[in-house]
């Protein structure tokens, strides 16, 4: 192979860890100047949808090169990510979010966005109209610890009204339209919602997802029955340290857990994806810290990751309103999804067949796993705070 063509084929991955450098700064400037800043000026700028645009482009054009349609699976893998990137574009162009603020008896039909410097001067409006009828706080049985925020609200459109409840993780719906409890006023007589409107977006990237888990899982399976493989492994190594690195793993899911209970759950945290999402991620971080050792690992690691992130996305959606956010937490799983999943791609990089390499990789990869974790928490703060 000459130069020309090595050099092509490194193209998407040199991208990719471009890409990966942009998110890391972007999350730094944001602890600094703010998200609204780094909203206008890192994701919502030309220029890094241009780049995720050429990395998509880049990708596709090195899977041509490798035949992928000979292998359904992996061409499936892929496609799944690029319908993701398409249903984030199509958000990104397509999509309205705004606030609105009412008291008790208050009607409105408008919502409130944010102008070019991420102030909230402009108004858009809604095809109902909203009125606040009630605000109420539940409790736990202790009387003193918060167990939801909800609003009791009428929705008014020409086919008629009706009542309907908006609470943490229960979202109002009408015309396309979603409505979130975002907060409420110190004397419980008013209520903020966030206004989502995402016609398209949503269902693309949804449909991605399903395709993605559909194809992890069809791989997995091959990989389970296949009696041979062309990947290097690691099966043979010591149980010694296996047993180590997954001890330490379970330090790390142990941490996490003890974090969450050591304190009373926040209302947004009580939800069903809770235990489901933050199990997926720690049981991967897990694998990935044993993959170290046991490369094998390596593939079910990054699988559990990328299921984690997703089902975090649905998430988000549900209680946020937006599946991505590019909170700093978000912003660094990605980066560590990245990061570990460029192991897997050992026939166009060669480099990684090597056990040694591999390992070596593996231990410096380990730091944006360490940051993700516990760097996030006490260095960039954001949504995932509470966490």
């Amino acid at each position: 192979m000459d130069k020309k063509a090595h050099r092509l084929r490194l193209l998407p991955f040199a991208l990719l860890g471009v890409v990966v450098i942009v998110i890391a700064i972007a999350t730094i400037v944001e602890n600094r100047y703010g998200s609204d800043y780094v909203s206008r000026h890192f994701y919502g700028a030309w220029w890094f949808v241009a780049l995720w645009a050429l990395t998509a482009l880049a990708g596709c054009w090195h899977l041509l090169k490798k035949k992928i349609w000979k292998r359904s699976s992996v061409m499936m893998l892929h496609l799944s990510f690029l319908i993701i990137l398409t249903g984030a574009l199509t958000t990104h162009i397509t999509s309205s979010r705004g606030m609105t603020h009412l008291r008790q008896g208050e009607v409105t039909r408008t919502y409130w966005v944010k102008d070019e410097i991420g102030m909230y001067t402009m108004t858009e409006e809604m095809p109902f109209y909203l009125a606040l009828h009630e605000f109420e706080v539940l409790y736990d049985a202790d009387g003193t610890t918060p167990s939801d925020y909800v609003s009791h609200v009428v929705i008014a459109t020409k086919e008629g009204e009706r009542q309907t409840t908006i609470s943490m993780n229960n979202i109002g719906r009408v015309k396309g339209y979603r409505i979130y409890q975002t907060s409420f006023d110190d004397d419980c007589m008013g209520s903020t919602f966030t206004i989502s409107y995402d016609p398209w977006g949503t269902a693309i990237t949804y449909a991605g997802y399903l395709l993605l888990a559909i194809s992890m899982v069809w791989i997995s399976i091959k990989k389970t029955h296949s009696s041979t493989s062309s990947l290097p492994h690691s099966s043979t190594s010591s149980l010694l340290p296996t047993i180590l690195l997954g001890v330490c793993g379970t330090v790390m899911a142990s941490y996490m857990v003890i974090a969450i209970c050591m304190r009373p759950l926040v209302p947004i945290l009580r939800s069903p994806f809770l235990f489901v999402h933050v199990g997926t991620i720690m049981l991967s971080y897990i694998l990935l810290v044993v993959s170290i050792i046991r490369r094998d690992m390596l593939r079910p690691a990054v699988f559990l990751l990328t299921t984690g992130i997703f089902l975090g996305a649905v998430w988000a959606n549900v209680s946020w309103g937006t599946y991505w956010s590019w909170d700093p937490k978000e912003s660094w799983a990605l980066i560590t999804l990245i990061v570990y999943s460029l192991p897997l791609h050992q026939e166009s990089l060669p480099w990684f067949r090597s056990d040694r390499n591999y390992r070596l990789y593996s231990l410096i990869a380990l730091a944006s796993l360490l940051m993700t974790y516990f760097g996030v928490n006490y260095l960039l703060g954001g949504l995932h705070s509470y966490a």
